[in-house]
């Protein structure tokens, strides 16, 4: 049995396996077609630059759910600053590669998820959930807002979650369809729904703000939004 379907994909998983196989590197991050040094630094840049940005730490003891590790350009760096990461993808070619590049951190669980938006664990049983560059590429809007509850589920009180989605407007939506073009160009498959992906109201993840949740949205360019929520 194909091992996508076993799993009930929409075809995303088909695309993010094939795109694993293709160019892991690439499809991860454009600036890169091989998992280089530089790759991995450049998550690690990454990571200190949103976590400053949302103005928000990683305890050295505390439990870290990534959601969209890939092959770990940036659960390289969250490995050494959480007690645990439970690195989640959607892909198992993705997951096959994290998993040997991360062949020497003992602190990292990978979990392979559907793509539906569930988040394998329990209730308040993380301190922190941090997600780039995934759900831009989620091609519909309710599997990103389940994650994003889901995400608030399983984080305890005192933690936070901090999650990218694409911006909604003309401008947003003109930048992207030129990125996407561009790399259509150059041989990339960027026209499929699973690249393209879908976008998310802010009214509506703002919503999900309550008497133990606060919701900040973040801003820092023209193209997407950073929502941060911490859970008391």
């Amino acid at each position: 049995m194909d091992p996508d379907r076993a799993t009930g994909d929409n075809g995303a998983k088909r695309f993010w396996n094939s795109a694993a196989r293709e160019n892991a590197a690439w499809y991860i991050a454009t600036a890169f077609t091989s998992e280089s040094a530089e790759f991995f630094a450049s998550g690690a840049r990454e990571v200190e630059q949103y976590l400053a940005l949302a103005g928000v730490t990683i305890e050295p003891g505390a439990i870290l759910v990534e959601v969209g590790c890939g092959t770990g350009r940036m659960t390289r760096h969250l490995a050494t600053l959480a007690g645990r990461v439970k690195a989640v993808d959607i892909s198992s070619a993705m997951l096959a590669g994290a998993r040997k590049n991360l062949a020497g951190a003992t602190n990292v669980d990978f979990v392979e998820v559907s793509g539906n938006g569930e988040l394998p664990f329990d209730d308040d049983s993380v301190d922190a959930v941090f997600s780039y560059i995934t759900m831009q590429h989620i091609p519909t809007a309710a599997p990103q807002l389940r994650y994003f509850a889901e995400a608030l589920r399983i984080t305890a009180p005192g933690g936070w979650v901090l999650i990218q989605f694409r911006r909604r407007g003309l401008v947003p939506r003109l930048l992207d369809w030129a990125g996407h073009l561009r790399h259509l160009l150059s041989g990339r498959r960027t026209l499929n729904r699973a690249w393209r992906g879908a976008r998310v109201s802010e009214q509506v993840l703002r919503s999900f703000a309550g008497d133990r949740i606060r919701i900040d949205i973040l801003r820092p360019g023209r193209r997407h939004i950073w929502v941060l929520a911490r859970v008391s």
